[in-house]
């Protein structure tokens, strides 16, 4: 029996990947060297795509990092803990701030177009949270959303249960349109696309 990958789990959605794949992939040696940095162990499913697939923007939605190590190069995932000591959990919890580690794997582009839309602080932060353990080796994604009014704390959501729900049912099932920051997601938004990022010579 084969194993699917991740370019056939995209295939199977209908995903088309719009330019030709990375020159360059992280390869274990730069998971293992980005977990023992964070002391954590990413989730099975992140670690493939990473190695299968690499990093890139799924229509105009989310904005995927992988672990990476070159000078200079900040899109490589880390704890965002410090970001989390107040916000507001609108995930229906009573949660105000986060102790645990969260690793930031990426950004929920939010704004308005033309495409690409600028990354800024107002985009809502990717993260793991490895201490909500879902199924497995999964743990919860959630995102930081910071568009709220002056001086009040960021929000709080959660995305998937794993990383795998977060692609093909979040993205390609376009569950993540019922979220605050997609309530009306233009075509754009969910378009069935990735685009690859290249990779800067380590």
């Amino acid at each position: 029996m084969s194993v699917t990958t991740w370019q056939d789990r995209l295939e199977q959605q209908g995903i088309a990947n719009t330019g030709a794949p990375p020159a360059r992939l992280p390869v274990e040696a730069d998971i293992a060297k980005t977990e023992a940095r964070l002391k954590v162990r990413f989730p099975e499913s992140y670690r493939s795509f990473c190695t299968e697939v690499g990093p890139g923007r799924f229509g105009d939605l989310l904005e995927l990092w992988v672990p990476w190590h070159a000078k200079g190069f900040f899109d490589s995932p880390r704890d965002i803990r410090a970001r989390l000591t107040t916000l507001v959990d609108a995930s229906g919890g009573t949660r105000q701030s986060l102790e645990e580690k969260a690793i930031h794997i990426g950004y929920v582009v939010l704004g308005a177009p033309p495409i690409p839309r600028v990354i800024s602080n107002r985009s809502a932060e990717l993260f793991f949270l490895p201490s909500e353990v879902t199924d497995g080796d999964e743990c919860a994604l959630y995102a930081l959303d910071h568009r709220a009014p002056s001086g009040a704390p960021p929000r709080l959501v959660k995305l998937a249960r794993t990383f795998t729900a977060l692609i093909l049912e979040g993205f390609a099932g376009k569950r993540l349109a019922r979220l605050p920051f997609v309530s009306a997601p233009g075509q754009d938004q969910f378009a069935p696309e990735f685009h690859p990022r290249e990779l800067p010579a380590p």
